[in-house]
């Protein structure tokens, strides 16, 4: 069987985390919309940070499906071309820990970046600009009652949790073959369903940094400081950590593919 080419692996990455952050991202921002339509929410309170808590169970769960239902796809579609990782958390953890060359990391995070970009921009197409000054293309953020410090924490167990379901079935060659897609979508979506309202649970810097690169255009401000520690930093240490943890406990073999 052919191996991949490293510009048919970017593309995949391109793909898949365009397909995240559009279908993801995008079910975050409707529903916000949504939320907007109501006459019980003001404008106002939709541009504050207690958003993720003004969010009703329904919507909650109409985000997290849209983001496992979507990981799902993804897995399936371009999980045998670049593994799907479409999480910049992912690749650098599977590199730290040696299940993935460390020279072919700038190609994954770049292609997963530039697919994000390209999903909150095809968000803002689809619902004009009301989608960024109102439902912010989906950005994660943080809940007037979630710290800094406690955002952090967050994110880097969701992203642990993520990386567990990814390391035990796309990785461990001793896992039961055909599970991985769904295993991972439902992960993702359970993480959301949990920690959504604290966070947002974008568990992936990808994931945040491209509707909130977006949004710039829009005259969107974004809270870089949470950025960077809680959607950036969080996700890498939790991710790296879940994969040495699994890698400890399951005796799993350093491969780098």
């Amino acid at each position: 069987m052919r191996t991949p080419s490293m510009v048919e692996r970017f593309i995949a990455e391109v793909l898949g985390t365009f397909l995240l952050v559009f279908i993801g991202g995008g079910a975050a921002a409707v529903t916000t919309l949504l939320l907007h339509g109501s006459a019980a929410i003001t404008a106002l309170q939709l541009h504050s940070r207690i958003l993720n808590e003004l969010l009703t169970p329904a919507g909650l769960v109409l985000i997290a499906l849209a983001h496992g239902l979507a990981l799902f796809i993804i897995v399936l579609i371009v999980g045998r071309v670049s593994g799907a990782h479409v999480n910049p958390s992912i690749t650098f953890g599977l590199a730290v820990t040696g299940r993935f060359p460390w020279e072919e990391v700038p190609a994954y995070i770049i292609g997963q970046v530039l697919g994000a970009i390209l999903g909150a921009v095809m968000t803002a197409i689809t619902y004009g600009r009301l989608a960024s000054t109102i439902g912010k293309l989906g950005a994660p953020s943080l809940s007037s009652g979630t710290s800094l410090l406690q955002g952090l924490v967050i994110e880097g167990v969701g992203a642990g949790i993520l990386m567990l379901a990814i390391i035990s079935t796309a990785i461990d060659t001793r896992s039961p073959a055909g599970w991985a897609g769904l295993t991972i979508g439902l992960a993702l979506g359970a993480i959301i369903m949990v920690i959504g309202p604290a966070t947002g649970a974008a568990v992936n810097p990808a994931r945040a940094f491209g509707p909130d690169f977006v949004n710039i255009f829009f005259g969107v401000s974004t809270d870089w400081a949470a950025f960077v520690i809680c959607y950036l930093i969080g996700p890498l240490i939790g991710a790296t950590a879940a994969a040495f943890l699994y890698g400890y406990m399951s005796r799993l073999p350093r491969t780098r593919r």
